[in-house]
């Protein structure tokens, strides 16, 4: 055990501090953030069931645990404009271009990924694009199960503590324990079929995990700090002015990149069978 873990760090301080990972991250940020609108139109596409668009704001919002208000702001307001325009024909055609556009962002992370394992991608480019599309859809759908998720556990935990007639400090101990393995289940499920299917390698299980587990913490841990940082200190106002929205926006996907693409080496670090038999 203590072998391995000694490699899993000689790997990421090689990889990260000495090697592409920032820059690798970098490049996912920026098809992220390009594919930020497109992927809001699949999700507020998904959630057309739903009878108001309040109801879409209500699950949208527990996304303001990890944005920066300048971040969420520039976000509601792209979900306002969407939920406004939205129509028969804007989600049929609309929509078809809009998961083309949105999985940019898992395509990237397609390349970075056969990139860790030190191979191109063999398999059909139809199948490539099937991949990442259908991974932006699972995306999409994790991420309105986890809102709806903590906002029937905000209701449930209100309606236990005044059934119980408890303070209402044990109220938010009650949802603070109850909301971050929500979300880090939904992390790490998102991060391990990223890993699992997404290169053209068959990684074993155990790493899989491992590296899934790496990018929550650090998706969690990062985001956390970048909101602390922009709630409490001087925030991206006083320094980018007009520019603070899209700073805030581009800084937090550089963040969240990093927590993917070194979760992603953790998981490259092992050995894994190749998709394709060997010529």
């Amino acid at each position: 055990m203590r072998a391995v873990l000694l490699r899993v760090l000689k790997r990421l301080f090689q990889r990260v501090l000495l090697g592409p990972v920032l820059d690798q991250a970098a490049q996912l940020a920026f098809y992220t953030v390009l594919a930020l609108a497109p992927f809001l139109l699949v999700l507020t596409s998904l959630a057309t069931l739903l009878p108001e668009a309040s109801t879409v704001f209500s699950l949208l919002g527990r996304a303001r645990l990890f944005l920066p208000e300048e971040a969420w702001s520039l976000v509601a307001q792209v979900v306002q404009d969407l939920l406004e325009r939205r129509s028969g024909n804007f989600l049929t055609v609309g929509l078809v271009v809009a998961l083309w556009s949105a999985s940019r962002a898992a395509n990237s992370l397609r390349g970075t990924l056969n990139a860790q394992h030190g191979l191109r991608d063999g398999r059909p480019w139809l199948r490539q694009q099937a991949l990442a599309i259908g991974l932006t859809v699972v995306g999409a759908a994790l991420l309105l199960l986890t809102a709806g998720a903590l906002l029937l556990g905000s209701n449930v935990t209100a309606a236990l503590v005044k059934l119980l007639d408890v303070s209402p400090g044990a109220r938010t101990t009650a949802w603070l324990v109850f909301r971050w393995p929500v979300i880090c289940t939904c992390l790490m499920a998102l991060a391990a079929l990223s890993f699992r299917m997404l290169p053209d390698v068959k990684p074993r299980a155990a790493p899989v995990l491992g590296g899934a587990a790496v990018t929550a913490l650090l998706f969690v841990a990062a985001t956390r700090v970048l909101v602390f940082y922009a709630s409490h200190m001087a925030g991206f106002g006083p320094t980018y002015g007009a520019l603070a929205g899209g700073v805030a926006l581009l800084l937090w996907a550089w963040l969240s990149a990093i927590a993917f693409v070194v979760g992603g080496e953790v998981v490259a670090t092992f050995p894994a069978a190749p998709r394709r038999p060997l010529a």
